[in-house]
């Protein structure tokens, strides 16, 4: 992947302002109001990281902080972590995914609705619900599982 400056200036171009910045303190505001001038250093240093595969150590380097989810506030496990990384390596990680975005939606498969675009678990509930009425509508036999996942990877 080769990036563009062109590329790199408008998804500085549309980052959320409102945006915790990561451990770097680089806030988005800054990144967003100086996009014309600092695109061109910045696609520099993304494919530079990008042909050696590496990335600078700096943006490996995440602020945990929790959120709280629901429950007693008391509790651990009432939270969940959040990671605050970099926002510029948030930029470089848009940038690749909007050059390789296509190409995995051509690999996704077509029952695939989560983290697709377009789909939700409320497609997926609808295409398994019609899938049945189908199979109802012919006298077939529908059976069933349902696995409750909640706080199925707190541990």
């Amino acid at each position: 992947i080769i990036l563009t400056v062109e590329e790199v200036q408008a998804v500085l171009e549309t980052l959320d302002v409102t945006k915790a910045t990561g451990p770097d303190n680089v806030p988005a505001r800054l990144l967003k109001e100086t996009a014309p001038v600092i695109s061109t250093s910045l696609c520099t240093l993304f494919n530079k990281s990008l042909s050696q595969g590496a990335l600078p150590e700096d943006w490996k380097i995440a602020n945990i902080i929790p959120v709280y989810k629901k429950g007693e506030k008391e509790y651990a496990e009432s939270y969940r972590p959040i990671s605050l990384l970099s926002i510029v390596s948030k930029v470089l990680e848009r940038c690749v995914f909007y050059n390789i975005r296509e190409q995995l939606y051509q690999v996704i498969k077509t029952s695939q609705h989560g983290f697709t675009r377009g789909k939700s678990c409320v497609t997926n509930l609808l295409e398994v619900l019609n899938y049945i009425g189908s199979i109802l509508d012919v006298g077939g036999q529908v059976d069933a599982v349902y696995l409750d996942m909640s706080k199925a990877f707190d541990k």
